[in-house]
């Protein structure tokens, strides 16, 4: 009623105005009949009318001010408050399960630059094009990262479509904290999924080999040598990795020549006990039935009386004496600097046509020279730095039998013939058909338990996926005409699980780059840029946090963060207010009395100026005073990015359909 009253003030002003103006009209006429009036009206008749109708126009208009002043007063300190605390409904939220299309809503939009509610509030939504290009979110703790934006995303996306067994949405649940991946599986059985959780723990039935899979040895060792550097930090020599890659290389390869199968376990194995590195060399060779033997030339053998107790014997082809190799006696020829040659015969009778066999003996060549030509003849020091250096990782899959369990089971495992019971555990199936079934990996391996251990694991699960993901592109490209799902990367504490590549061929900024054509909708929540920061080597945080479009920025409490955070919402043109002050004395002197300056004539100015500036948007101070549910988003729709705005975030356990406004007014947050 009021507020009608107030939007009509104009009106309602001109109306009093009238009827008061009338009654003082009729109860306060012009006195024209005074004496002096009289005489201004004989002597100067246009005064005396100017005087009269100045009268009238007053008894009129006098009203009108009194009643507009009256009702500015009402709308400052009645309407305009009822206006604040007004709440407009937000439009009604799409329920995830009715979508047609895929699109994610962030939170409520309303005045983009003061946090004040408006008239007509909006959703602000993220096409799936806009999806696949990222979402960073970044909040101190308690800032509501996890209950605003990593469980109500994660509900959006995997409800979508949740009774289409061709397009519901399958992918990877990383975090560090152990009761993410619950309320997960609670979701998704609140929409009828509860089979597409498949869960990855100490205590689950399935068991999981990082190794197995289709990449060649150096591609496995290049991961875990990248692995080292990420958890344990990058020296500024080069020839430690390189080291580590090398050692983990052969190992790698000499168990999939022997066995097609390795576990984590088999290379620190092997790595630590070079006897049991050389045993599955000699295994390898009665498989492949070839023998390395040593020549040396029959002067030396001559001149070296001790060479008679090792098994030489005369070799026509080349009327050299052969050997068959043994440490001792390369450690012999290395001390006295004899020359020999090594050379490698294979049985006649060996079955060795075939070209996978042909390509495995040629392998297995290669690591026997690694392996006495390179390997062996290392300073024994340095050889137990390198191995000391991988050691300290892959020991951690030795020293838990529960973790060896889980994660190096045998190669019996993945036999369907030899695991039909499921005595052996059951494998974890690969990624690439955990994707395309729609289902839902998590692991529940909690920091608390290993901090080392799981960001390990996580790490290499990670990759899995990301390379899994990676090898979809071609296939997309091949088959145009098929319906290719979604797949969810969604990592909270993201600053444990991150991996970048600087100058090496992997990284999470190489796959955020690529992941856009792959259909991968990858959302990941940080405590700040300084935790990314502090855990990438150098600037590789800058390349890795710009390949997420989409930035969320909840409290943040460094001023690194906030700081970086105003610049990334940049600068615009802005009116700035200026006061100045003047004064001007004449005759001045000092007082007797007071002691200061004084004059009898002084003149005081002021003046009020506006400047147009460019400043920040938003000031880094802002970022540090948000509340909870209250963020700073800067979006992108997959076409064109959205100005830096204010966004209010829908907590889970609130109703969505009511504002952030009279959530708070209500105590709710």
């Amino acid at each position: 009623m009021i507020r009608s009253i107030v939007d009509h003030r104009t009106l309602l002003s001109f109306v009093a105005s009238c009827c008061a103006g009338l009654l003082l009209f009729q109860w306060f006429p012009f006195p024209d009949h005074q004496v002096i009036l009289q005489l201004v009206y004989v002597n100067r008749p246009h005064i005396f009318l100017a005087i009269k109708y100045g009268y009238i126009a007053m008894l009129f208009s006098t009203p009108f001010i009194a009643a507009s002043m009256v009702f500015s007063l009402l709308y400052i300190f009645v309407v305009r408050h009822e206006k604040l605390a007004r709440i407009s409904p937000l439009p009604p939220y799409p329920d995830p399960r009715l979508r047609e299309k895929l699109f994610l809503i962030v939170g409520e939009l309303h005045h983009a630059k003061r946090s004040e509610p408006v008239e007509e509030p909006q959703w602000l939504a993220i096409p799936d094009r806009g999806l696949y290009t990222g979402i960073a979110v970044f909040g101190a703790i308690g800032s509501g990262k996890t209950s605003c934006c990593m469980y109500p995303f994660a509900e959006q996306i995997l409800s979508f479509q949740a009774t289409d067994v061709e397009r519901r949405i399958g992918g990877l649940v990383l975090e560090v904290k152990g009761d993410f991946c619950h309320k997960v599986r609670r979701l998704l059985a609140r929409y009828g999924r509860a089979d597409d959780y498949t869960e990855v723990s100490l205590d689950s039935a399935f068991r999981y080999n990082p190794l197995h899979n289709d990449l060649e040895a150096y591609a496995l060792a290049y991961g875990i040598a990248s692995l080292l550097n990420n958890l344990f930090g990058k020296g500024k020599e080069p020839f430690w990795q390189q080291a580590y890659t090398n050692l983990v290389k052969f190992i790698i390869l000499l168990h999939k020549v022997n066995y097609d199968y390795v576990t984590l376990f088999d290379v620190y194995e092997c790595a630590i006990n070079p006897e049991k590195l050389e045993m599955k060399i000699r295994e390898g060779e009665r498989l492949f039935q070839t023998e390395e033997y040593i020549l040396v030339s029959e002067a030396n053998y001559v001149a070296h009386r001790e060479l008679a107790r090792y098994q030489f014997e005369k070799d026509p082809p080349t009327n050299e004496m052969k050997s068959p190799i043994a440490a001792d006696l390369l450690r012999f020829l290395d001390a006295n600097r004899i020359p020999y040659s090594l050379v490698t015969e294979t049985s006649p009778d060996a079955n060795n046509n075939r070209p996978d066999q042909r390509r495995k003996r040629e392998q297995l060549e290669a690591v026997k020279r690694w392996f006495y030509h390179d390997w062996r003849r290392i300073e024994p020091k340095l050889r137990t730095s390198i191995v000391e250096g991988i050691s300290v990782f892959l020991s951690l899959f030795d020293d838990n039998p529960s973790v060896k369990y889980t994660f190096c089971p045998p190669k019996e495992c993945y036999d369907p013939g030899l695991n039909c019971d499921g005595k052996f555990g059951t494998p974890l199936p690969p990624f690439a058909d955990l994707i395309e079934q729609g289902k839902v990996c998590a692991l529940n391996f909690p920091v608390s338990l290993n901090p080392g251990l799981a960001r390990a694991i996580g790490t290499l699960m990670k990759q899995d996926f990301q390379r899994a993901m990676l090898n979809r592109i071609p296939a997309m490209e091949s088959q145009a005409g098929r319906n290719w799902r979604d797949a969810l990367f969604l990592c909270d504490e993201y600053q444990s699980f991150a991996t970048v590549g600087e100058s090496d061929p992997t990284g999470d900024e190489k796959f955020f780059a690529m992941s856009r054509q792959a259909r991968c909708i990858a959302i990941v929540a940080t405590q700040s840029l300084s935790s990314l920061r502090s855990t990438l080597p150098g600037e590789s945080w800058r390349t890795l946090i710009q390949t997420f479009r989409t930035k969320i920025f909840l409290s943040l409490s460094d001023d690194f963060s906030a700081r970086t955070a105003s610049e990334l919402c940049g600068k615009e043109e802005q009116l700035k207010l200026s006061y100045s002050l003047s004064e001007n004395d004449q005759d001045a002197r000092v007082s007797v009395l007071t002691g200061r300056a004084t004059a009898h004539r002084a003149t005081i100015s002021t003046s009020k100026t506006y400047n147009l500036q460019r400043d920040w948007v938003f000031e880094p101070k802002i970022f540090t005073e948000l509340k909870n549910a209250q963020s700073i988003v800067l979006a992108y729709d997959g076409v064109n990015p959205l100005p830096a705005s204010y966004c209010y975030l829908k907590p889970y356990y609130l109703d969505p359909n009511r504002t952030y406004f009279e959530q708070l007014a209500r105590g709710e947050i």
